[in-house]
């Protein structure tokens, strides 16, 4: 899978703005309550995202010098 250095950076501003604002949030939001659990949730497919825009590009690089 070959990705476009744009399409790669425009995925990890997206995964890093939905995870920073949820991570802001989830410092303001009163535990136990289902706001919470909703930011809480959303900040972990933040980090997901982010995790799985850095594997792509990463895997992309190796197999560049393979």
């Amino acid at each position: 899978i070959t990705m476009d250095v744009n399409i790669t950076r425009a995925g990890f501003h997206i995964g890093f703005y939905v995870s920073f604002v949820s991570g802001i949030l989830l410092l303001f939001l009163e535990r136990g309550t289902a706001e919470f659990a909703i930011t809480a949730l959303t900040f972990a497919i933040g980090l997901l995202f982010l995790a799985i825009v850095v594997a792509v590009v990463k895997w992309g690089q190796w197999r560049r010098r393979m």
